[in-house]
């Protein structure tokens, strides 16, 4: 029987980074009005909120949170870089990278989040739970070394591969990526390294060309990382149909073949049909069917080991999109209903099964990403 654990403190709400609008800290220009940031003190407070009301949340293993250590911390980033943000936490807070900033206090929330994951890793591992959603913030993924970037201030996904190979001796990670962007962070870390395989799926064309957040299929790794990087660069527009299809043409037989010991989700929702930056269209229900897909993985080749943590995403459809994807996780099914197919008297505002079908350009960019990678991998 699977059993789905949730890792989840009210303190993850109280990070304040700063005040701004988007992606724009106030500091950046005195036009800013103070409304709509996107890493907001209410951003994961609402899909807590809707697990509680709908009652889904009985049908999940709580799992208590604990403070990550400094050594912990120090698994990926740098000692001037950690100290750097708790003297600043300790202060009234401050910029610690790009689009990064930590508030007053945001120190102690922040071990607490990175704690808890690897509280939900262990959980896992050790089987007191089949796998585990971490609904937290702040995200971290894009976080570098020694500097922040675009709200992510400490990278978990690093620190808990780290953590894997430390602890448990792990030698197969795979990190699967279905956020919007390209995680410069997690490719820092990994890019000549085997024993963790990136594969991601993000929106090409966000940012300038090759930026951290967009990067071709040709980025496949240097040195014996070669072939473990794994870019797929998806045109602006892709919606459930061009998800699955990449999963299941290129994600699902990589995984196979690499036989994972544990599969890490970065559980972003930034690529939702709503989300206020992401030009995606990802809906509720086929987050859902990329979580049964992902789970199918990690049920084939790793005992069903999985955690998956929450990264980008906002916007008052984002906590159906977390609830879906527990429900994939689960096997259990919630009350609460993909909003969009919601019948508003004309049916519902749309069809996830039939609508966004694969486009050209959406099916030329998989076909690329399965040439480059054909080198590495039976595709």
């Amino acid at each position: 029987m699977v059993q789905t654990g949730l890792m989840y403190h009210e303190n993850f709400n109280w990070h304040n980074p700063c005040d701004g609008a988007l992606i724009f800290p106030a500091a950046y220009s005195k036009w800013v009005e103070l409304k709509s940031y996107y890493d907001d003190v209410n951003r994961i407070r609402q899909s807590f909120n809707l697990l509680n009301r709908s009652g889904f949340i009985d049908d999940l293993i709580p799992l208590e949170p604990r403070k990550a250590t400094r050594e912990e911390l120090l698994y990926f980033h740098s000692p001037q870089y950690i100290d750097k943000l708790k003297t600043l936490s300790d202060a009234e807070g401050g910029e610690v990278g790009p689009f990064a900033y930590v508030g007053k206090g945001s120190y102690d929330i922040i071990s607490l989040a990175v704690g808890g994951d690897l509280a939900a890793l262990d959980a896992v591992m050790d089987g007191k739970v089949t796998n585990a959603f971490c609904l937290q913030r702040p995200p971290g993924a894009h976080a570098e070394k020694d500097h922040g970037y675009g709200f992510c201030i400490v990278n978990n996904f690093n620190i808990m591969a780290n953590y894997a190979q430390k602890k448990y001796g792990l030698k197969r990670i795979m990190i699967i990526d279905w956020d919007c962007h390209y995680k410069n962070g997690i490719h820092e870390a990994w890019y000549n390294d085997p024993e963790v395989l990136y594969i991601e799926t993000h929106q090409t064309g966000t940012f300038g060309r090759n930026s951290s957040h967009d990067k071709d299929a040709e980025n496949v790794g240097e040195g014996d990382g070669r072939g473990y990087n794994i870019p797929i660069p998806m045109p602006a527009g892709t919606g459930d149909l061009g998800h699955i299809k990449a999963f299941e043409e290129i994600i699902v037989p990589i995984a196979d073949q690499y036989k994972p010991e544990l599969v890490i989700v970065v559980a972003g929702f930034a690529a939702n049909i709503f989300d206020p930056l992401g030009g995606q269209q990802i809906t509720a229900t086929g987050y859902k069917k990329l979580t049964e897909i992902v789970k199918g993985i990690a049920d084939r080749n790793c005992e069903g080991r999985l955690v998956a943590v929450m990264e980008g995403g906002a916007g008052s459809y984002m906590p159906f999109c977390v609830s879906k994807v527990l429900e994939g996780l689960s096997g259990k099914k919630s009350v609460v209903e993909d909003l969009i197919t919601v019948d508003c008297g004309f049916g519902g505002f749309i069809n996830p099964n039939t609508a966004n079908a694969v486009s050209i350009d959406q099916a030329n960019q998989i076909e690329k990403v399965k040439r480059v990678q054909s080198e590495f991998w039976k595709l």
